[in-house]
């Protein structure tokens, strides 16, 4: 009896588990350095469900992706089947792909009534929630080589929907010109001036997609802090190099020569060190300026002229965008 009790409980155990599962072998590849593809396999699709992914970072996180820079299989309306396609621009979107990152597709069940119920309940519209985790593929994506999937994240998902849903299968998702969009924010070199005058301030603009303060402000403040603490002592050392010239005799003018250079010595390391350390935030400032420039002309060059396929009204297209 206890042997066919454990046999019963098993089984239901690896159905429920099956029954859960909606999305597998999922595997991600680079194209052309500059946009990440992923692929999937979709085991059901129900009316109402929307599948949308996350993109996470093993140094940043959660990547906060723009619906305008990804198209494919994505949205509502997406039928069950193998090898199902996403593309995310991630240059695009102002990412460079030169980190182990990891995708997680994710699927948002909904419940969509019929006409007498949405006559009666309008209410009714409203998708249950109901987010199943699916296995993430993990991958250094500077490799192109389809990488091994990873276990079952353990963390709970987000039931809200990150990618704009598309009513079509492989339907493009309208594209934005990335120049003028990577303009209308300046993140070049020319920060570096501001960095020369107030150390860490400069190295603010430089950072994309948008400005982060985070602790850089103290790095101004600890930089003013050093000058003034170093002229306070140069004034104390030249007081008490004047004493040192008014005594008489080398005994008593001794203590008072070695105080002034102590003075003197705390001076001397206050000054240069926030020298050092103003002059490497220039520097750096300057560096982070000059990549954002070079991502903005790759993004300009590449976005220039794109053809991809798609399907509309039932027929296959073919899109071909082209922009100066």
């Amino acid at each position: 009896m206890r042997l066919l009790f454990i046999t019963l409980f098993s089984v239901l155990a690896i159905s429920a588990s099956l029954a859960q599962e909606r999305i597998r072998n999922i595997r991600m590849r680079v194209v052309d350095s500059s946009q990440l593809e992923i692929r999937y396999d979709l085991i059901t699709a129900r009316p109402g469900d929307s599948v949308y992914f996350d993109i996470r970072s093993r140094l940043r996180g959660t990547l906060h992706i723009l619906p305008q820079f990804v198209r494919g299989d994505i949205g509502m309306r997406i039928t069950a089947g193998t090898d199902r396609r996403i593309v995310w621009n991630a240059l695009a979107n102002g990412y460079s792909l030169n980190e182990e990152i990891q995708a997680i597709i994710r699927v948002k069940t909904g419940i969509i009534p019929d006409a007498s119920q949405l006559a009666t309940n309008p209410a009714s519209m409203t998708p249950k929630p109901e987010v199943i985790p699916e296995k993430p593929a993990r991958t250094n994506p500077v490799v192109t080589a389809d990488p091994p999937r990873a276990e079952r994240p353990t963390s709970t998902p987000e039931p809200q929907s990150t990618a704009k849903p598309s009513g079509m299968l492989n339907e493009p998702i309208s594209q934005p010109d990335t120049a003028r969009f990577r303009k209308e924010r300046y993140a070049g070199p020319a920060w570096a001036l501001l960095s020369a005058v107030a150390p860490g301030i400069g190295n603010i603009f430089v950072q994309w997609p948008k400005p982060k303060i985070g602790l850089r402000p103290l790095l101004t403040i600890g930089c003013y802090g050093l000058v003034a603490y170093g002229i306070l002592e140069r004034e104390k050392s030249m007081d008490d190099f004047a004493i040192y010239e008014q005594q008489k005799n080398t005994a008593a003018a001794e203590p008072y020569y070695a105080t002034a250079n102590d003075h003197h010595h705390r001076y001397f390391l206050a000054t240069r060190g926030a020298l050092v350390v103003a002059a490497a935030d220039v520097v750096l400032t300057f560096l982070k300026g000059l990549r954002n420039n070079q991502l903005n002309k790759e993004a300009r060059r590449i976005q220039s002229f794109t053809v991809y396929p798609g399907l509309q009204a039932g027929q296959p297209t073919a899109v071909v965008r082209y922009s100066f």
